[in-house]
């Protein structure tokens, strides 16, 4: 499952930056993959770290990659099944970002108290 998951990242995100010139899709990083059991099925995560950018336009950019995405991937991985595909953003990433972010704040509000 993991080594489907890692080929299956590198492949999206490979598809995404060199086969697809959707302008909405420019800032997207494909964060990690998890695949069902029976790998008809794949979540491809992904994150945008460009604040300003509209992630509904990013989600409909993905949305209308979708079929193409899967299509390239069948070419690309020798599989019994190519996985039916779903993009979803990856909240994960931004609550570690969020706990990371918060316990750097708590470590400089303890060294300006021992100053």
């Amino acid at each position: 499952m993991k080594k489907v998951s890692r080929a299956l990242k590198r492949h999206v995100s490979d598809i995404l930056r060199d086969e697809i010139s959707d302008p909405r899709i420019e800032f997207v990083t494909i964060t990690r993959v998890e695949v069902q059991k029976d790998l008809r099925a794949a979540k491809i995560f992904y994150a945008v770290f460009d604040e300003e950018v509209d992630k509904e336009e990013i989600r409909k950019g993905l949305k209308s990659a979708e079929s193409f995405v899967r299509a390239e991937l069948a070419k690309r991985i020798a599989m019994k099944f190519t996985p039916k595909i779903s993009f979803r953003k990856d909240i994960k990433k931004k609550r570690d970002q969020l706990v990371e972010d918060i316990l750097k704040v708590i470590e400089k509000e303890r060294s300006d108290d021992g100053q």
